[in-house]
């Protein structure tokens, strides 16, 4: 049986990109005419490879002299033996063969490659598993042999990183995100067709537009196919700072960067946070646990846990915080990206959908820093106080999601209430008229936000001198000058950004504080 290189590990562990390799692809992205990444090139080189070999293969074995024992063979004649893995061999004698139950066969005396002399029958009328042609092409194929799909499953990686090293050095190609393409296939776009582009967008007040929308006003070539113009523009757009790719799906989806609100494209004040300062402290796991339970999107280190198999949530409930009611955001944080879409742009607008009356707003979905902006005016027009529930549901369509922040008839209600006096936070008991459901521990409530503000100075507050502001004006309003770690939080947040752990961990490393139970901290008696 024949043995084949493309099946042999070290094959591919020393792969590099030949210069027959480099003709393929470049025919292949001529005929297929758009972009591909790495990876399918990788797929198309290893099929590619392997229909070589295999083609030189059968070309080599048309070449030979196949041994079968019904064909008669002269003296001197070379031979391959398909049973002895096509080994070759010359024959140098000949005789007749003795066997009662075959006559008038003969026996053949063939010396081969490596010297050693052997003897077969030819001449034999009789059946035999090798006079059948179709065991002949079983043989000369290895029936344990690789598809070249499962020999990417194990060496994929390793070629697709080969051409990549390899194409980011050939001048004829060009590397579109992460696809590569033909350079000689691309549409020239000059500056002309990005000022035009530009003022396209301008006129749809920023965006979002596709490429095929933009090209009706751009007049390129006609001769170039559509779908090679899409790629050049888009291919074009990524390049200058002006343009924004603010799609959730592949294709393209083009926003005027200087038109996206500000807070868009940098993050509000009122969101950037400070770190404790203290080093490594031993928080407790009760506050561990509820730093999780916060849900804190400056705790998120990766992508929400959904177990294997589990589908994603259709709504999810989170508390609205002071820094994102000041700031007229929301944080995306793991509750909510368990359903909201998966982003990989830096900045995608949605729409939000209010559940009551079905107005529909535009907001994004902010990549760096994990918030969502444009919900400033409907905090406004709902009266939302910091410790709001807010409900987010997926919508009708991928880009569209259910806001809800489950209003009531306002009733009086006895509340947190934050006042700004003189530069200090100060937290009195009293009665506002309350219009939607929140967390009783979380709650901030205040007549106007943006007085608060000014408590936050113009550089971010450290977070254990926050605590000690603000761990007296909660005890003050208990009996038993008992302070929830949830209403910390919440409170330091009016005067500074910091995380849960960030909190905890200035509460439980100041020694002025002692835990009495269930997550309630009191101010220590030695204090």
């Amino acid at each position: 049986m024949i043995h084949r290189q493309t099946q042999k590990p070290e094959y591919w562990s020393a792969f590099q990109l030949t210069p027959g390799d480099v003709d393929y692809l470049s025919n292949f992205l001529l005929e297929t005419a758009v972009p591909k990444p790495a990876s399918e090139l990788a797929l198309a080189v290893i099929r590619h490879r392997v229909e070589a070999e295999n083609a030189a293969l059968r070309r080599n074995l048309a070449d030979r002299t196949i041994y079968q024992p019904r064909k008669k063979y002269a003296i001197g004649e070379e031979l391959s033996f398909p049973a002895l893995g096509f080994e070759t061999g010359r024959v140098i004698a000949s005789r007749p063969g003795h066997n009662p139950d075959a006559m008038g066969f003969d026996v053949i005396l063939v010396e081969m490659a490596g010297g050693a002399r052997r003897e077969f029958a030819s001449n034999y009328a009789l059946p035999h598993r090798l006079n059948d042609d179709a065991v002949l092409l079983s043989l000369s194929d290895d029936q344990n042999a690789l598809s070249p799909e499962q020999l990417y499953e194990l060496y994929g990686d390793v070629v697709a990183g080969a051409i990549d090293a390899a194409l980011e050095q050939h001048p004829d190609f060009l590397r579109i995100t992460n696809d590569w393409f033909l350079r000689a296939l691309m549409a020239e776009v000059n500056v002309g067709h990005l000022n035009l582009a530009e003022a396209v967008l301008d006129v749809a007040n920023g965006g979002p537009l596709t490429a095929s929308v933009i090209l009706g006003e751009l007049g390129l070539p006609p001769d170039i196919a559509g779908s090679l113009q899409e790629i050049s523009l888009n291919t074009a757009l990524a390049r200058d700072e002006r343009f924004d790719d603010v799609s959730l799906s592949e294709e393209p989806s083009w926003f005027l960067r200087r038109l996206e609100p500000p807070e868009v494209r940098a993050m509000p004040p009122a969101l950037r946070a400070v770190t404790f300062a203290g080093g490594p402290v031993a928080v407790n796991d009760d506050l561990k646990a509820l730093a999780a339970a916060l849900d804190d999107e400056l705790e998120m280190a990766g992508e929400p846990d959904i177990a294997e198999g589990q589908d994603a949530p259709a709504s999810a409930q989170v508390v609205l915080t002071f820094p994102h009611r000041l700031a007229g955001t929301l944080g995306w944080s793991r509750r909510l990206a368990a359903v909201l879409p998966k982003v990989n742009k830096p900045r995608v607008p949605v729409t939000f959908r209010d559940r009551a009356n079905g107005r529909e707003f535009l907001v994004w979905l902010v990549k760096d820093g994990r918030y969502i902006c444009g919900l400033g005016d409907w905090y406004e027009a709902n009266d939302l106080p910091a410790g709001a529930y807010i409900e987010i549901a997926r919508g009708p369509a991928d880009n569209v999601f259910i806001i809800d922040c489950k209003r009531h008839r306002p009733k009086r209600e006895w509340v947190r209430f934050a006042t700004n006096r003189d530069g200090h936070l100060r937290l009195e008991t009293a009665q506002r008229a309350v219009g939607c459901e929140f967390d009783e521990l979380m709650s901030v409530f205040c007549d106007s936000v943006s007085a608060l503000s000014n408590l936050r100075g113009e550089h971010p507050r450290d977070v254990a001198q926050a605590v000690r502001e603000a761990f007296p004006e909660i005890a003050k309003l208990s009996p038993q000058g008992n302070v929830h770690a949830s209403t910390l939080y919440a409170v330091v947040n009016v005067i500074t950004r910091a995380s849960p752990m960030a909190v905890f961990s200035a509460l439980s490393s100041s020694g002025a504080y002692q835990s009495v139970g269930d997550s309630y901290w009191h101010l220590s008696e030695t204090r």
